[in-house]
């Protein structure tokens, strides 16, 4: 179980880095899940309703004495993560160490369930998926600490493993679904944007599945375009439906926030000295945006590039980040394209994997302007893509090696 050894190292690691030189997020949810932990032992009865009830901003007089001194009291994302560290402090006695291990195993939960469905349906690599899944490096690093990404990769594999088991084969369905929906709940209370790719991801991946059931193969190709035309509106009408119309992730207003977000971060990065990059003018468009898709994926899955890295994180990321062009290049310039896209029909699960995949990245890109922000944000999709590509090598060229 070398994985869970990792993610531990992961966790502790990242606390003695941002500890000793960075600061930032992880010590401030641990800081205030603290306050919430103190005010749990001062007033059980407050600190409940804290933990299990009150919404992130809420300045009653009775409970902005007590919510006074929590930075992310108003922001409701990172409100969530703390409240989880505060629930670990009960545990640890409010010590870090602990609350990050803490926050590894769930991490590690979910990333389980990943290799879990990707073992069910290719037991052929074990291998292979095992590095995909377990041994990426910045997964590692930033996928195991007192951090978002960390719980919200927990959750990621809590809802591909609930909806493959539960909805795709339909096995144990009450106890799955109900790990679906608690990674959903969880995703939704700390990055939304997550579950709105993860939807429409989804969907396709049922449609494909219905379809390649049909045993007529006529009619089967009659149907691929059909139900894609189906599946894309009703992706879009589930991401606008889950994030809501004042929501900053609703299509109407997704461009607008994109170029905030953006020129916000580039800002950031420029005061900082941070590994900025640019993707042209952003003018709060939606077409402006869409435009720079192919651009946008480029960087999130093969930047920053070597000679761009700033330090030895930024390092390990280029390496991983030629590692992947390397493998994506020795594929597609060796194998029959049409065979290829095939693949992608036959098995829905690499559909599903690509566009979550293609979505995200093109979603980590456009909103950062800035290496750094990438790498944290790429996390998601790294396994899921690595995992494609062996997948994709073992059934064109019967090769279950690791490069």
């Amino acid at each position: 179980m070398w994985g869970i050894w990792l993610k531990i190292f992961g966790a502790i690691a990242l606390g003695i880095i941002y500890n000793t030189y960075y600061g930032g997020d992880t010590n401030l949810f641990f800081r205030d899940g603290g306050i919430l932990w103190e005010i749990l032992l001062e007033s059980p009865s407050m600190g409940f309703r804290l933990l299990f009830f009150t919404e992130a901003g809420d300045n009653s007089p009775e409970i902005f004495q007590y919510v006074r001194r929590i930075y992310y009291y108003i922001d409701k994302h990172s409100f969530a993560v703390l409240r989880i560290s505060a629930v670990c402090s009960i545990f640890s006695f409010n010590t870090y160490t602990i609350n990050a291990i803490f926050f590894a195993i769930m991490s590690f939960t979910g990333v389980w369930c990943i290799f879990r469905v990707w073992h069910h349906l290719f037991p052929q690599l074990v291998r292979p998926m095992g590095v995909a899944v377990f041994y990426i490096p910045s997964v590692i690093f930033w996928g195991s600490g007192l951090l978002k990404d960390t719980i919200t990769l927990g959750a990621l594999g809590w809802m591909f493993y609930g909806f493959y088991f539960g909805i795709i084969l339909r096995k144990k369905m009450v106890a799955n679904i109900l790990l679906l929906l608690l990674g959903v709940w969880v995703s939704n209370a700390i990055k939304q944007y997550i579950l709105l790719i993860f939807v429409p991801s989804a969907l396709l991946w049922i449609f494909l599945q219905y379809r390649n059931r049909v045993k007529s193969r006529p009619l089967r190709v009659i149907l691929l375009p059909v139900m894609m035309s189906i599946a894309v509106p009703a992706g879009f009408f589930a991401v606008n439906q889950i994030a809501g119309e004042q929501s900053q992730y609703s299509i109407d207003r997704v461009a607008a926030n994109a170029k905030i977000n953006s020129e916000w971060l580039e800002y950031v990065s420029q005061q900082q000295g941070g590994s900025g990059y640019s993707l042209g003018e952003l003018d709060g468009s939606l077409g402006n945006m869409l435009v720079k898709f192919p651009q946008a994926v480029w960087l999130a899955l093969f930047r920053p590039y070597i000679w761009e890295a700033g330090n030895p994180f930024m390092l390990l990321s280029a390496l991983e980040s030629f590692f992947f062009l390397l493998l994506t290049f020795r594929l597609v310039l060796t194998v029959n394209f049409g065979k290829l896209a095939r693949q992608f029909v036959d098995h829905p699960i690499l559909f599903f994997s690509l566009a979550f995949t293609l979505v995200l990245a093109f979603a980590s890109a456009i909103t950062s302007n800035n290496f750094g922000t990438v790498v944290r944000y790429k996390i998601p999709f790294m396994p899921f893509y690595l995992a494609t590509l062996y997948v994709l090598r073992y059934k064109l060229k019967n090769s279950t090696k690791l490069f």
